[in-house]
C-alpha cells in the first residue's frame, strides 16, 4: 500500500487538531448532524456549510503539509469515478436520458467525499463523529414522536417544529404507518446501537451506555410505529451481523465482550417487551398485526404495492438481457416501465437497476468495491482496539443500510451517501497511521542493539 503523491501521512492521527482549524471541524459535525436529521432537505443551508468545510480542509492542508489521504482511498475513488464516466459516456451515446444527470451521485459526490475523509482522519474526530450518531439517533426519534403526538392532539402547535420532512401519517387497525425523510438514517443508526450495546465496553466507548440504550430504546420505538419493513427487517437483523462481525476480534475482547451480549439480549428482551405494552396501550399497537403486514409486503401476486417492484423487476431484467455485459449505460430507461416522468431513468429496485445500466461488468466493478470495505473493516476488526470496535458498529450499520437500498434507491442522493463513505474514513485512518508507524518501526530494528 503506497501513498499518492502530494498526500502526508497519517502522523497526526492521535494528535489533537490546532486550535485554529477547530471551527471547520464543527462546521462539519453541523453538517453531518443535518445530513442525519433533516435529509434532502434544506440544502442551500447544507451548500453553504459544505462550501465553508471544504475550504476548511483546503486550508488545513496548507498548514499542516498536506492531506492525511492514503493513496489507496484516492486510487479506488479514481477508478470508480472512472469507471462511472465510462458508462455514463455509453448512456450518453445510446441516448440514455438522465445520463449527465446521474454525474453527481457517480462521478461529483465521490471526489467531494474523499475530500470530507481526508479532514476526519484523526481519533477524537472519528470519536465525535460516534458521538454525534448517537445524537442524531435520539434527536430523530425524539421529532418522530413529536409529530406522531402532534397529530393525535396531544403535542400543542407551539411546541412543534414543522421542519420540512415529508411528513405525512395513517392510523390502522393494531397499528401506525408514518413517513418522516430521517426514517431512512435510522436504518443504519439503530443497527449501530446494537452492534455498539453488543461490543463497546465502558472503558472504550465514547458515550455513555445509558444514551446508548436511549438511542436503540427511542429508535426502535419510531422503527415499530413507522411500519417501514425495510426498518424491521434490518432492525431484526442487526444482532446476527453484529455477532458474526465479532466473530473476527481478538480472543482477549471477544471473551470481554461476552456480559455485553448477554446484558443487550437480556435487556434487550425486557425492553422489547415493555415497549410493546406500552404501544399497544397507547396506540393499540398489535405485533400480530404488525406481523401480518411485514408478510403482505412480499406478496407480489397480490398486495398492491408490491406487484409495481415485480413489474419493475422483470423489465429491467428484460432491458438487461439486450445488453448483459456492458449494460445500457447510466441513465438508460427500460421500456415498458415508467416509474417518474421527471426522472424515468430512477427505479426502487436499485441493484437490479444497476445491472441493467452497467451490466455485469459495471456491476461487478462497483461490488468489488463495496468488498474491498467490508474485507478491510475486518482487517481493523482483527486487531482489536477503539478502532476496532468503531469499524466493527459502522460496518453493521453500512450491511443493514445496503440491504433496505436494495428496494429504495436512497445512495443515489447525497444526503446518505456519507453510509458509504464513513467506514472508508475509518480504514483511511488506519491506513495512515499504519503508514506512518511502519517507518518508525524499521528506523528502530535499524538502530537496535544486536
Amino acid at each position: 500500500m503506497q501513498q499518492a503523491p502530494g498526500v502526508m501521512p497519517g502522523d497526526a492521527f492521535g494528535a489533537p487538531l490546532p486550535r485554529r482549524l477547530r471551527i471547520g471541524v464543527g462546521l462539519g459535525f453541523l453538517l453531518f448532524f443535518l445530513m442525519l436529521f433533516l435529509p434532502a432537505a434544506y440544502q442551500p443551508v447544507k451548500a453553504v456549510l459544505l462550501a465553508l468545510v471544504l475550504a476548511g480542509i483546503v486550508v488545513q492542508a496548507f498548514v499542516l503539509g498536506g492531506l492525511p489521504l492514503h493513496g489507496t482511498i484516492v486510487y479506488w475513488t479514481l477508478f470508480m469515478v472512472a469507471t462511472s464516466l465510462t458508462f455514463m459516456l455509453r448512456g450518453a451515446a445510446n441516448g440514455a436520458p438522465g445520463a449527465l444527470q446521474v454525474g453527481r451521485v457517480y462521478a461529483l459526490w465521490p471526489l467531494v467525499y474523499t475530500m470530507l475523509i481526508a479532514g476526519v482522519a484523526r481519533l477524537g474526530i472519528l470519536t465525535g463523529i460516534m458521538r454525534l450518531l448517537v445524537a442524531a439517533t435520539i434527536a430523530i426519534g425524539l421529532y418522530g414522536a413529536s409529530y406522531i403526538l402532534h397529530v393525535v392532539g396531544w403535542l400543542p402547535d407551539v411546541l412543534y417544529i414543522p421542519f420540512d420532512q415529508g411528513q405525512r401519517i395513517g392510523f390502522y387497525r393494531g397499528f401506525v404507518e408514518f413517513n418522516l425523510d430521517s426514517l431512512a438514517s435510522l436504518l443504519f443508526l439503530v443497527p449501530f446501537a446494537v452492534s455498539a450495546l453488543m461490543t463497546w465496553p465502558k472503558s472504550e466507548a465514547p458515550v455513555s451506555r445509558v444514551w446508548l440504550w436511549a438511542a436503540l430504546i427511542i429508535g426502535c420505538t419510531l422503527v415499530a410505529l413507522s411500519a417501514r419493513r425495510a426498518l424491521l427487517l434490518v432492525v431484526g437483523l442487526s444482532p446476527g451481523f453484529a455477532l458474526l462481525l465479532r466473530r473476527w476480534l481478538p480472543k482477549r475482547e471477544r471473551r470481554a465482550s461476552r456480559k455485553l451480549v448477554l446484558h443487550f439480549l437480556l435487556f434487550g428482551a425486557c425492553a422489547l417487551t415493555g415497549l410493546g405494552f406500552v404501544l399497544h396501550f397507547v396506540f393499540g399497537f398489535d405485533f400480530g398485526a404488525v406481523a401480518d403486514m411485514f408478510r403482505r409486503g412480499f406478496a407480489f401476486e397480490s398486495y398492491a404495492r408490491a406487484v409495481p417492484r415485480k413489474e419493475q423487476f422483470f423489465n429491467l431484467l428484460g432491458g438487461w438481457a439486450e445488453s448483459p455485459v456492458l449494460g445500457a449505460g447510466h441513465g438508460a430507461v427500460a421500456e415498458g416501465w415508467l416509474r417518474s416522468e421527471e426522472m424515468p431513468w430512477a427505479y426502487e429496485l436499485s441493484y437490479v437497476a444497476l445491472l441493467f445500466h452497467t451490466g455485469l461488468v459495471g456491476f461487478l466493478v462497483y461490488a468489488a468495491g463495496v468488498a474491498w470495505i467490508i474485507a478491510m473493516g475486518v482487517r481493523i476488526i482483527r486487531e482489536g482496539a477503539r478502532m476496532a470496535l468503531y469499524t466493527l458498529s459502522v460496518l453493521v450499520g453500512t450491511i443493514c443500510f445496503l440491504i433496505a437500498n436494495a428496494a429504495d434507491p436512497y445512495l443515489e442522493k447525497y444526503d446518505y451517501m456519507w453510509v458509504i463513505f464513513l467506514p472508508l474514513a475509518l480504514i483511511n485512518a488506519w491506513l495512515c497511521a499504519r503508514e506512518h508507524e511502519r517507518p518508525r518501526s524499521a528506523d528502530h530494528a535499524l538502530h537496535a542493539p544486536r
